[in-house]
């Protein structure tokens, strides 16, 4: 798209969230290696979306937080995603739109909720800045045996990266983003975004035992259960198959 269209867009979301009666502003880290991590703002008018990358991102003190990003962040995401894009402007398609401006270093949502487009916003900068490092970013999950030895998992979505990272017998350093350097492989994130489609504690006993309070569940409804309230129901994919949970490395226990 051309440079004053993504002006366009920035500017119909800065437009919306200053609209908003409150915005909630996240910072954390891409990547567990300070020497190629990436200081990340999330400002997002939904609590939903700044918990969801508070959990996405590396986390640290507010106080140690507060004085690396005096500067500012390396990257921003702006999320208006309650707000639409104006289909008839040019390079508009739809009213829904992820631009990514590389000379702004910035992220702009409009016209959609889902949560994992930031997610993948930063795995797509990163994408872009890991190579020009000289390490590669991989779409990839990573575990870590009793002998020091790295897994990597390659895989699309869906087709089981994080459950076969969750290995009780293995250490989880990541499910879903890495970056191999020249010491070793370390995660993107701070946390995890499973499929919860037929998820039981028989199948992934991990995965399972992280849903709890601070995890963030996606199109999933509850069974309608009087005696036992808000227990989900996992096979109900009747919203869609893309059922979803996203909660932080600390709720696996060997990570």
């Amino acid at each position: 798209m051309k440079a004053e269209n993504f002006d366009r867009n920035r500017q119909r979301a800065v437009d919306f969230l200053n609209m908003r009666p409150r915005v909630f502003i996240t910072d954390g880290y891409a990547g567990w290696d300070d020497r190629y991590a990436k200081k990340v703002r999330i400002i997002a008018s939904r609590p939903y979306h700044a918990l969801f990358m508070k959990q996405m991102l590396r986390r640290d003190t507010a106080e140690n937080l507060r004085k690396d990003f005096l500067d500012g962040p390396d990257f921003t995401i702006l999320n208006a995603g309650e707000f639409v894009a104006d289909p008839n402007m040019e390079d508009m398609t739809s009213s829904t739109s992820i631009d990514v401006n590389f000379t702004t270093k910035e992220q702009v949502i409009l016209g959609t909720s889902y949560a994992g487009e930031m997610k993948k916003g930063v795995f797509g900068v990163m994408h872009y800045y890991m190579p020009k490092a000289g390490v590669l970013s991989m779409h990839s999950s990573a575990n870590i045996g009793p002998e020091g030895d790295t897994t990597v998992l390659f895989g699309l979505s869906g087709t089981g990266k994080t459950t076969l990272s969750s290995d009780p017998k293995r250490n989880l350093i990541g499910d879903d983003e890495h970056v191999w350097t020249d010491t070793g492989v370390f995660n993107i994130e701070g946390g995890c975004y499973a499929k919860c489609d037929g998820l039981s504690r028989e199948k992934e006993p991990d995965i399972f035992d992280a849903v709890k309070f601070g995890a963030l569940v996606e199109n999933i409804q509850y069974l309608p259960d009087l005696d036992t309230p808000r227990k989900i129901d996992y096979n109900n994919i009747s919203l869609t198959p893309n059922t979803r949970v996203c909660y932080p490395l600390e709720h696996i226990k060997n990570v």
